[in-house]
């Protein structure tokens, strides 16, 4: 099936529909956006900052909706819970022996030494 020319009766193709909402659910999808990036320890700043970029196409809808005083109260509100908490990101301990032996992964009744056929030295 070509990309421009979709099959209608396909039923996977991905089809959009639009919800209604009003202004709480903008608010509510502020609140969101907030939550999740303080939650990754973004800051005051940041999360302003994130509300501003027409990239965030979500973010930056509730900003020239709801306004920026509006997004301020939500971004130190949600600061007051989530912007205590902050992630630690460490490596997992670095192990020098395998969890499994590796004569475990061996076929049955053969052994660790290397014969040779010749019946020279190894």
């Amino acid at each position: 099936m070509p990309y421009d020319d979709p099959d209608w009766t396909d039923p996977t193709i991905l089809i959009g529909v639009e919800a209604p909402a009003n202004e709480d659910s903008d608010a509510e999808m502020a609140y969101v956006f907030a939550e999740e990036f303080a939650r990754m320890g973004f800051s005051e700043q940041r999360l302003l900052a994130l509300f501003h970029q027409p990239f965030y196409v979500g973010a930056y809808r509730t900003l020239a909706v709801l306004g920026e005083e509006r997004i301020r109260s939500i971004i130190r509100e949600t600061l007051e819970i989530w912007g205590r908490c902050r992630p630690v990101i460490e490596d997992a301990p670095e192990s020098n022996s395998p969890d499994v032996s590796l004569d475990s992964l061996r076929p049955a009744g053969t052994s660790n030494h290397t014969e040779t056929t010749s019946g020279g030295e190894r």
